[in-house]
């Protein structure tokens, strides 16, 4: 059972985005990006249906997972519609120590793992936040598949990014050639979006 954009019919944003353009989308990212469950699946099963998110990358990269908030070691973690899962490399600092996948220092956390909320019906969206290198290593990746955002998380990062929407980036809506200025109108208005990337 893999996550998926549903079968709904969600406006899309094309981006003609340049190569050089896409890093500067990464924190897209952090605003979460959001996936439809029709069942609980496992932590591992979501991320490795993710484009670039191998067994490998995933063991080497990710080094910090948090679940609704609280700091989880395991990849064998039911996830739900509702959920929200975050992923982070390695952050510096003690905080980075105490947080860590499998860490010495995990016993330091506030809040122990066992506390999580069990998964129930499942169904709903699945929201997945990514962050540092991992949000840089992935971006390419999941907007040349097509992410879905909530209007509003889009207007978030869009608003105080204008220079990344400037020409030569192109902006089309529903097929519909945009200037940034009616992008960000237009973003506040919908609930999510489909954004995906055209090279």
């Amino acid at each position: 059972m893999k996550p998926h954009l549903s079968s709904q019919s969600y406006p899309f944003l094309h981006l003609k985005l340049p190569s050089e353009s896409l890093r500067g989308f990464a924190s897209l990212l952090q605003h979460g990006i959001l996936f439809s469950l029709r069942h609980p699946i496992p932590l591992l099963t979501f991320l490795v249906s993710l484009p670039g998110f191998s067994a490998d990358y995933i063991e080497k990269n990710v080094q910090t997972i948090f679940i609704d908030g609280v700091a989880a070691d395991s990849l064998d973690r039911e996830l739900a519609g509702g959920a929200t899962v975050a992923l982070s490399a390695a952050m510096p600092g003690l905080a980075g120590a105490i947080f860590r996948r499998q860490g010495v220092h995990g016993s330091l956390r506030s809040q122990p793992v066992q506390q999580f909320p069990h998964a129930q019906s499942g169904t709903g969206f699945l929201t997945l936040k990514l962050f540092n290198s991992i949000a840089t290593d992935r971006i390419g990746d999941l907007l040349d598949q097509g992410i879905l955002v909530s209007g509003k998380a889009l207007a978030n990062f869009a608003r105080p990014r204008g220079h990344l929407f400037a020409p030569p980036v192109g902006i089309l809506l529903d097929g519909q050639e945009l200037a940034y200025p009616a992008l960000l109108d237009e973003a506040e208005k919908l609930d999510v979006v489909l954004v995906r990337r055209e090279r």
